[in-house]
């Protein structure tokens, strides 16, 4: 059996891709959401999340495909493309905006001296 990846499953993985990406950029400014960035601040839980990458990354995984499913090719495929965007954010895009804020920091402070 060959897996063809057609232009629907194609569609599916980008769908995917797309929604778990608006769904991390809520999560950048969630300190900006009314009533919720009272109690919860993205510092914080970008700090969790590098400290537990790959609890992050199997927590998002079951919500993904806890919600799409696994009986239909296309849902698989969905889930596929949010767990590609997951991964990449969780261990190369948090790692590397975490390193630019601290490098951008230390530029900061030595001009203030």
């Amino acid at each position: 059996m060959t897996l063809a990846l057609t232009p629907t499953a194609q569609s599916s993985a980008i769908a995917g891709f797309v929604l778990w990406f608006v769904g991390w950029m809520t999560f950048f400014k969630v300190d900006h959401l009314p009533f919720i960035g009272r109690f919860i601040r993205k510092d914080r839980m970008i700090d969790w999340i590098s400290h537990n990458k790959v609890l992050t990354l199997m927590c998002t995984e079951v919500f993904n495909f806890g919600v799409h499913g696994i009986s239909q090719a296309t849902s698989v495929t969905f889930a596929l493309g949010g767990t590609a965007l997951n991964a990449l954010m969780i261990f190369i895009l948090l790692p590397l905006f975490r390193w630019r804020g601290r490098k951008s920091n230390k530029r900061i402070l030595r001009e203030a001296i």
